[in-house]
């Protein structure tokens, strides 16, 4: 529980930590100002150019931590005021994601440059090209004007030697939806017309500048008021906190940390399996092909940006939020809070009748237990699930799962209807597929849409590799 993807994990984590400790001990709204002071005199000192900017970033993490965007709160309020605003019953609204902008390096990026492949040739096709006339060339080498450069890119297609490269800031490059531009000040902007809160550009930012809101504080208060809370638990949990850790481990540190009982959101996935079956049988020959409905992020992606295809989408919800249905209708005064690897699950839990009170990621539970030095590695294992899964249920968790799961059901249900799953891993090639679809052209009638690459396990927020989390997945639920 040590080990840390990058850095940038490691600053979020210490971050969240002691937001959690200060919340377990009752001294948030009185000591919470001195945090980011405490961090650098800790150590976080050396990522910056100045202490001073550490601080003044780490506070705005530390915003994040209390659900909040510091868009949402005044640039001069004290932490101590924007915790007791947390500890009265904040809620986090949407967006979930945001950037912080002091954090942002503006990447000083000139989006089209010329390099030594440059031939200096007769032809001078990049100059003829050019429709603002930005390129000269001199020295027998094409140099490009970037104050009158437009970054229409005719100069690179047009250059046989490919010597004029494009370059983009890595949240760009990694928003596989354009939702990411430079701002007036060159600080990154996200669309919120496009963003379908995927999470790439968490993970692809390398100074940490985009953060999602937490809910942990508010989840702390419940478990310390006495409320009867269950964690929903995604399959991708497996791994996460070690290869040698028992799923009765991980259930043994949630109840050291206060959950009255955990279920497996594969048992929502099972019901998912049995209701896209269903509908696929009845829409296919009307609509020719279905989407799955499981992955919030690829619904969000078709509504957003294939509109045409909506119809195409399984009228089903997620697994997440069939379990909370279900889980609420068992008993409406419950909390319920899934804890996985998604960031865009947030997002869905805010949507009426999710049955989701809470959303962690792995990376906000990690934390939690840091702060109560929990390690599920030596604990005894227990077991105090609602229910099990099946195999095929906690099989959505990779690329392939639920297409397998469904093919499943369709047996079980003795459908006679012909089944072609297209496997879509990650959103750039979900949309290459959905171009296809659009097009008529789908090598299939079943896409199974996935927007983090390798399925669940590869989410923004995961503790591990995908392929680490998904060769424990047999083993932890033995």
């Amino acid at each position: 529980m040590n080990s840390f993807k990058s850095e940038v994990a490691k600053i979020k984590h210490e971050v969240l930590r002691e937001v959690s400790h200060l919340t377990l001990t009752g001294r948030l709204e009185s000591e919470i100002d001195r945090l980011p002071r405490t961090l650098t005199d800790a150590g976080i000192t050396r990522y910056r150019c100045c202490v001073y900017k550490e601080r003044a970033i780490l506070a705005e993490r530390v915003k994040f931590a209390l659900g909040f965007s510091p868009r949402e709160v005044g640039e001069e309020e004290r932490l101590g005021a924007i915790a007791a605003k947390s500890l009265a019953g904040h809620h986090i609204t949407s967006p979930v994601l945001d950037i912080i902008g002091i954090a942002c390096d503006r990447c000083p990026i000139d989006r089209y440059l010329v390099t030594d492949a440059c031939r200096g040739c007769v032809a001078h096709f990049c100059v003829n090209t050019c429709p603002k006339k930005a390129i000269t060339i001199v020295g027998r080498r094409a140099y490009i004007d970037q104050e009158k450069c437009v970054e229409c890119g005719r100069c690179s297609r047009a250059c046989y030697f490919h010597a004029i490269v494009e370059v983009s800031r890595p949240c760009e490059r990694s928003c596989p939806t354009g939702a990411i531009k430079p701002g007036p000040n060159r600080n990154s902007v996200i669309d919120r017309e496009f963003c379908t809160t995927c999470g790439a550009c968490l993970t692809a930012c390398p100074f940490g500048a985009i953060a999602n809101k937490s809910q942990l504080p508010e989840v702390i208060r419940w478990l310390q008021a006495g409320e009867q809370v269950v964690a929903a638990l995604a399959p991708s949990i497996a791994g996460q906190f070690g290869a040698g850790v028992s799923a009765g481990q991980v259930l043994a540190a949630l109840a050291e940390l206060g959950f009255t009982a955990t279920a497996e959101v594969a048992r929502g996935a099972d019901q998912v399996a049995e209701l896209e079956a269903k509908e696929f049988s009845q829409a296919v020959s009307e609509k020719e092909w279905l989407a799955s409905s499981c992955c919030p992020a690829f619904v969000s992606f078709v509504r957003k940006s294939y509109p045409d295809l909506v119809d195409h989408l399984a009228p089903i919800p997620s697994p997440m939020v069939v379990l909370g249905q279900m889980l609420k209708a068992e008993d409406p005064g419950r909390k319920v809070v899934f804890i996985g690897p998604c960031v865009a699950k947030k997002e869905e839990a805010l949507g009426p009748g999710t049955g989701i009170d809470a959303v962690l990621t792995f990376e906000e539970l990690a934390a939690f237990l840091a702060a109560r030095e929990i390690d599920p590695a030596v604990l005894s294992p227990v077991s105090t699930s609602t229910g099990t899964a099946s195999a095929w249920g906690r099989g959505f968790l990779v690329s392939g799962g639920v297409a397998a799961a469904v093919e499943q059901a369709l047996k079980e249900q003795g459908a006679t209807v012909e089944f072609k799953p297209v496997l879509a891993s990650g959103l750039e090639e979900c949309k290459r597929y959905l171009n296809l679809a659009r097009a008529g052209k789908l090598p299939g009638n079943f896409l199974e849409g996935m927007a983090c690459e390798g399925g669940c396990v590869g989410g923004p927020a995961a503790l591990v590799g995908p392929r680490e989390s998904a060769r424990a997945v047999e083993k932890f639920y033995r």
